[in-house]
């Protein structure tokens, strides 16, 4: 069920956007005016996620000005709300010293995203003056990839043990004062740290003081490997609607958690990357750079080119035709433009929904066939439209015919290959989002003119 903007949600949107966008504006004219230590003030009055947003407004050299004048402290907090790029700003712009400071305060799993983005020598340096505790929790979570769930958790849980009874667990709880932001479960487990099952902390107020932890725990706990995709982890995570989701090894041992606010920022990566990839640019492009840009979208854009000269081949190939009767020239971008949106329509639907584990290659054949029946229905409507109208301009019925029957078939294969061309870079292990937008466009443009351009040819008599 979708729900539409209320006037006072835009109102109290549209507010929040006009203080932040005066903070930033406030602390530009600050710096612009040779003052940070005022503009360090204005932000140090703010929340740290508040803080984040200003400095990721700010250019690279505006943001070492700030950060120099900041307290560790605020930096500490502000990194965690940081977007990377500007996070990698802050880091840049401490010592060693405040470097190693931050490290010690922060959550292990942004500590981890830290070190990962440093050079070795900085990394070993910020490393080395680290308690070995603290040093041995960001070495656990380095040793898994960054895109998996070990990469995505903190180490940061609570565990009890399953004799404890529940007033035990609470007196045990306010006397170690567990070093954890994110208490959402306590996860019961043996000595050697197997996980027995999860508590949250609603069902351990609310029972019996006497009674054990094994009896209010659920032992069906949902669970997942170290090494799962973290998409697959955000997945499960928001499925089952839980706040956090334990990581075990293979042999069921406690590893750690992905909590919600990490789902958040899987999903967001994962739906910019599939966006960023259907047309062929990279996910790790800003608008910061102009090489860096041209760099990551010539590749594909050369590529899409041949695609191109692909479709201008094969209108030359009825180069007699067009020249027979011009008006056809008029009509090719219709036919292409038509076909393309179409596909790209379906495009977008499908590889959402093979993000979201809705559908899979099982669901290829009845994918087909259910656009394959849209695409009839889209391309005869559309077709009809646009048939009428050529008959109105020019006269000709055969024309509109002509068009009507163009637009029907390349709305259809539109819309099929949207499905098929996904499906395909599945199969293959690849991503299937990758250059979606660019092997559809070469689909429909070459069906699109072979169609109209093919059907013209054999009608030429009747359109001249």
């Amino acid at each position: 069920m979708t729900t539409q903007e209320l006037p006072r949600d835009r109102d109290e949107r549209e507010e929040r956007e006009a203080i932040e966008d005066e903070r930033v504006a406030a602390v530009t004219d600050l710096l612009e005016a040779g003052d940070p230590e005022g503009a360090a003030e204005t932000l140090a009055d703010l929340r740290p996620a508040e803080v984040a947003y200003v400095l990721e407004h700010l250019d690279d050299d505006e943001v070492a000005e700030v950060v120099a004048q900041l307290d560790t402290d605020v930096l500490t907090d502000v990194i965690e709300f940081a977007e990377p790029h500007t996070r990698s700003e802050i880091v840049q712009s401490l010592d060693a010293e405040a470097l190693t400071e931050a490290l010690t305060e922060m959550p292990d799993d942004i500590a981890a995203d830290v070190v990962q983005d440093l050079d070795p020598e900085a990394a070993a340096i910020a490393m080395e003056g680290l308690t070995e505790e603290r040093r041995q929790e960001i070495e656990q979570l380095l040793t898994y990839p960054e895109d998996t769930a070990g990469g995505r958790m903190t180490g940061q849980v609570i565990t009890v043990a399953p004799d404890l009874t529940v007033s035990d667990t609470v007196r045990s709880l306010r006397e170690t004062a567990a070093d954890t932001g994110r208490p959402f479960y306590l996860y019961v487990t043996d000595p050697h740290r197997h996980l027995l099952g999860v508590l949250n902390l609603r069902a351990l107020i609310t029972a019996r003081a006497n009674t054990l932890v094994t009896e209010v725990m659920r032992s069906d706990v949902i669970t997942v490997d170290a090494y799962t995709d973290q998409e697959e982890a955000a997945r499960l995570l928001a499925r089952h609607n839980l706040l956090a989701l334990p990581v075990v090894d293979a042999d069921g041992r406690l590893l750690g958690t992905v909590t919600s606010d990490d789902l958040i920022d899987v999903l967001e990566e994962e739906a910019s990357e599939d966006m960023y990839r259907m047309v062929g640019v990279h996910e790790e492009e800003d608008l910061s750079g102009v090489w860096g840009s041209v760099r990551h979208r010539l590749p594909w854009l050369m590529v899409n080119l041949v695609t191109a000269l692909s479709a201008a081949w094969v209108v030359s190939r009825f180069e007699g035709t067009v020249e027979q009767v011009a008006i056809l020239a008029a009509f090719l971008p219709v036919i292409g433009g038509q076909g393309g949106n179409a596909g790209i329509q379906t495009l977008t639907v499908i590889v959402r929904s093979m993000a979201l584990g809705r559908i899979g290659l099982r669901d290829t054949s009845h994918l087909i066939w259910r656009e394959a029946r849209v695409g009839i229905l889209l391309g005869s409507f559309t077709g009809l439209a646009v048939g009428l109208v050529a008959y109105a301009w020019q006269h000709n019925p055969w024309l509109g015919g002509v068009i009507m029957l163009a637009l029907l078939v390349n709305i259809t294969v539109g819309v099929v290959a949207g499905v098929l061309i996904p499906m395909a870079l599945e199969k293959f292990d690849q991503d299937p989002a990758l250059s979606g937008g660019v092997w559809l466009t070469t689909a429909t443009d070459l069906s699109g003119f072979f169609a109209f351009l093919g059907t013209a040819t054999v009608l030429v008599d009747r359109l001249s």
